[in-house]
C-alpha cells in the first residue's frame, strides 16, 4: 500500500505535524510526504500549454508527483486553516491539478488509471470556526486527483488546546489509519 500525504504548514513541528505523525505511526506500506512550503514546485501560470498537450510547461517536480498520485492507494490532504482555506503555498501546489481537468474535460483524454484510491483530508486551526471552506475544497481535490472522500480529521482551538491534547482528533487519526489497512 502507497500514501502520499500533501503537507500544506510551514511549521515542521506544529499541530498539523501532530496529527500526520500520529497517523504515520499506525499505517503500514510505504508513506511518501510532501511539504509544499518547502518544494521547487511553482504554481499554475494559466499558459493553457495543457489544453492542447499531455504535459504541463512547467518543468520541475511536479511530474513526479502526477505520476505518484497515479500510484498510490491513499491521499492525505492536511493543512491549517488560513482565514477558513487551506494554505497559500498548498492551493499553489494544487493549482497543477489543472493539468488532470484539462486532460479529462478539454481534451476528454485519459491520464489517470482507474485504480481506487482513498482521500482523507486532517485539518487544523486555532479558531473556533468549522472548517467546511477548506474540506470544500480539499474535497474538490481530492475528486480531481480520483480520490474517493472518506473522512476528514478536524482539530480545532489549537491557539488553546494543541492537536497533541485533542484526544478527539488524535483518536479519529488513529482509527481512520486503521480503516485504510483493511
Amino acid at each position: 500500500m502507497k500514501t502520499l500525504i500533501i503537507n500544506g504548514s510551514p511549521r515542521k513541528n506544529g499541530d498539523t505535524i501532530t496529527l500526520l505523525s500520529e497517523f504515520k505511526k499506525h499505517l503500514q506500506g510505504e508513506i511518501i510526504q510532501i511539504d509544499t512550503f518547502f518544494t521547487d514546485i511553482k504554481p499554475c501560470n494559466d499558459c493553457r500549454y495543457c489544453w492542447e498537450n499531455q504535459a504541463c510547461v512547467i518543468k520541475d517536480g511536479m511530474q513526479d508527483v502526477y505520476r505518484l498520485i497515479d500510484e498510490t492507494d491513499n491521499i492525505i490532504i492536511a493543512s491549517p486553516i488560513y482565514f477558513a482555506e487551506l494554505t497559500g503555498s498548498l492551493l499553489n501546489f494544487m493549482s497543477r491539478l489543472q493539468f488532470f481537468y484539462t486532460t479529462k474535460y478539454k481534451r476528454n483524454e485519459v491520464f489517470l488509471s482507474n485504480k481506487k484510491r482513498n482521500g482523507v483530508v486532517f485539518l487544523v486551526g486555532g479558531g473556533n470556526g468549522t472548517g467546511d471552506q477548506a474540506l470544500k475544497t480539499a474535497k474538490l481535490l481530492l475528486r480531481v486527483m480520483g480520490a474517493d472522500y472518506l473522512d476528514c480529521v478536524l482539530s480545532h482551538n489549537t491557539d488553546n488546546v494543541p492537536a497533541k491534547d485533542d484526544t478527539d482528533a488524535l483518536n479519529k487519526v488513529k482509527e481512520i489509519a486503521i480503516k485504510l489497512e483493511e
